[in-house]
């Protein structure tokens, strides 16, 4: 397995202090993972997994895109101050998949307005998984990766309460609440779950406020019952909501909804060969309303589109072999879409508008991955995916519909070199996906697209120092492009290549003092038009130094983005168009912390600290009269936060 690599800083040991708190100190955070400061650590090839209930620089995210925006080679399409559009090596919407605690979920607005992304609150759960490229096929086909927010199974050897709470406030008027409390014996437990987050609309580097404020809640139940060490059957229940000021567009998002379903049986160690088995089924329904009045002054119009979400997912984990892990698996989706409208005094209540049924979409998939240990050294995986998906298109008379048989996989081999700590690994990936609601909705009858690539990484560790290293080449065929301009046909398949680099290392200066330095860079090109692939991000780096004391902690972290001058205007993503170059530009950020008893610790931090007026290029830009047609949307001025969290 490659060795893992860490943009963490060490555990706060007890170095300087002394007594009693020192040795609680000490065993609190034998326990407790690393302050996660500027990006999460790697654990296998392309995979990353993240606590987002960790202390993190920059500003503590209060959704998903805010978050994934802090990991290396990942962007945000910035919309306001909250529902922004992640991508990872120049790829999003439907490449980047997303699912919360095993659950899939889209968002209702055709024109992304509320992407998965906005229906996540970080803080409400344990871990973040991230596979980079098309090498898994276990969670869904998917070119750019795949982003699983996920809850852990809480486990109680006796009666007992546990959990955490933290608070956030910053500029702008930020303000957030988590609560996140277990209750359980032997037998079973209850998990309690509560966020709330507000900010109003912040200031950028020049003074100018930016139309973004936001307010959103969310309240998560879960029943687990366990009547062994072995087994587990829990039932979760989501429910959500909030509001949003957009900059982007001339809507704002006055309704995000979601009342979510699940339940989850699983059973380990069931006989030498069946490691796990694991059934789950879940419901997920989001009611979205946008509209032109509550947050601004505009006509009185709103929409509200709604979808439905029915799925299930059956996972058998076997072992045929000593040396041979082999996971074989099922899963099913339901997705329908509708959408009403309303005008003047009825856009105030929708009650006896009914919906209109928009498209549905039906998904049937099998899947098988192994892994084989060949030496201690050398370890193969392979994996293979088939999906049947099927569409119609409801508003048409004719009612359209287009089906697809659709196939991906990937073969990996990862080594461990003898003679030096030199981990590498390097695979070979298909995805081939099937056009989207929202491509579909620019245009029906467009083929599926499919990206081969092949992905070359290294990592190294040694003593205080450690390096990580990747390569990935892709070649598209029918990729899906948005045609935005004025008599543009909407979404058309071209040829396009990408290739790109990532790296990372990590020095151990002293015992307490240590630096990071990361970099990300993506070219991509339409081949078809013989033109710069539309929104792909430019060459990004960072450099961090960070000091961990015995209760004190603190860091800085620069970062710098280089000019994009290869564009191709008029052309885009579901979710981001490109428009004129943008320019260069370099942030500096701060933090500090204390650890006032082995559970509580205080982190306080400043972004942008020179208060530098940048837009980031990846995004719609401005549209409507708030901000103007083509503007680039500047991201917030100089921000302060402050941020305690308590564990029991």
């Amino acid at each position: 397995m490659m060795s893992p690599y860490r943009f963490v800083v060490p555990p706060v040991v007890g170095l300087l202090t002394t007594g009693a708190f020192t040795s609680a100190l000490a065993e609190e955070h034998a326990r407790l993972a690393p302050v996660v400061i500027t990006a999460p650590g790697m654990i296998d090839a392309g995979r990353i997994e993240t606590d987002p209930k960790q202390p993190r620089l920059p500003l503590p995210a209060h959704d998903g895109g805010s978050y994934l925006k802090s990991i290396p080679g990942f962007t945000t399409s910035r919309k306001g101050g909250t529902s922004g559009d992640p991508e990872l090596r120049g790829l999003g919407g439907s490449r980047l998949r997303l699912q919360l605690d095993g659950s899939e979920i889209l968002g209702g607005c055709a024109g992304r307005m509320d992407p998965p992304t906005a229906y996540v609150y970080p803080e409400s759960y344990d871990r973040i998984e991230i596979i980079k490229g098309p090498q898994s096929v276990r969670y869904g086909s998917s070119a750019a990766g795949v982003v699983r927010f996920e809850r852990d199974t809480p486990r109680f050897d006796e009666p007992d309460v546990r959990g955490q709470i933290s608070t956030t406030v910053g500029s702008f008027d930020r303000n957030d609440l988590m609560a996140d409390i277990s209750a359980g014996d032997q037998t079973g437990y209850t998990r309690l779950i509560g966020t709330v987050s507000r900010q109003d609309n912040y200031e950028d580097g020049d003074g100018q406020t930016v139309h973004s404020e936001y307010q959103r809640w969310s309240t998560t139940a879960i029943l687990g019952w366990t009547p062994s060490e072995r087994t587990s059957i829990e039932f979760s229940y989501d429910r959500s909501d909030g509001q949003a000021a957009y900059a982007d567009r001339g809507m704002d998002g006055t309704l995000f909804d979601r009342t979510g379903y699940q339940l989850v049986a699983r059973h380990y160690d069931l006989t030498p060969w069946l490691a796990e088995v694991e059934a789950r089924a879940y419901y997920n329904h989001i009611d979205h309303v946008m509209d032109e009045f509550r947050l601004r002054e505009g006509m009185r119009r709103a929409m509200n589109p709604d979808r439905r979400l029915r799925g299930g997912r059956l996972n058998v984990a076997l072992i045929p072999t000593e040396n041979t892990w082999l996971t074989v698996g099922a899963d099913y989706l339901d997705d329908r879409h509708r959408t009403r409208m309303a005008m003047q005094e009825q856009a105030s209540s929708f009650a006896g508008i009914p919906r209109q049924d928009t498209a549905e979409f039906e998904q049937y998939g099998v899947f098988a991955e192994l892994e084989h240990t060949l030496t201690s050294q050398d370890r193969f995986t392979y994996g293979l995916r088939a999906d049947r998906n099927e569409v119609t298109e409801l508003r048409t008379p004719a009612q359209a519909s287009d089906s697809n048989t659709l196939w991906s996989g990937f073969a990996r081999y990862q080594r461990d070199l003898r003679l030096m700590p030199l981990s590498t690994y390097i695979g070979i990936g298909r995805a081939e996906r099937a056009p989207d609601f929202w491509e579909r909705n620019r245009r029906f009858d467009i083929d599926s697209e499919v990206l081969n690539q092949v992905d070359v990484g290294a990592g190294f560790r040694s003593g205080s120092f450690q390096a990580n290293a990747s390569l990935f080449y892709g070649v598209f065929d029918d990729y899906i492009l948005i045609d935005y301009r004025d008599g543009g046909e909407g979404a058309i398949n071209i040829d396009a290549t990408q290739y790109g680099a990532e790296f990372d290392a990590t020095l151990q200066l002293t015992a307490t003092l240590s630096t990071t330095a990361t970099l990300s860079w993506v070219r991509a090109t339409n081949d078809t038009h013989n033109r710069p692939l539309a929104q792909t991000p430019p060459l990004e780096g960072s450099l961090s130094l960070d000091y961990n004391g015995s209760r004190y902690f603190a860091g800085a972290v620069a970062r710098g983005v280089t000019r994009q001058d290869r564009i191709h205007p008029g052309f885009g993503t579901i979710y981001s168009v490109d428009g004129d170059e943008t320019p260069g530009f370099g942030t500096m950020s701060f933090y500090g912390g204390y650890r006032l008893t082995p559970q509580i610790t205080a982190t306080a931090g400043v972004d942008n600290l020179y208060d530098r007026a940048y837009a980031e290029h990846i995004q719609r830009s401005g549209g409507g009269y708030l901000t103007p047609a083509d503007t680039p949307i500047n991201e917030p001025g100089r921000t302060l936060w402050a941020r305690i969290s308590a564990t029991f």
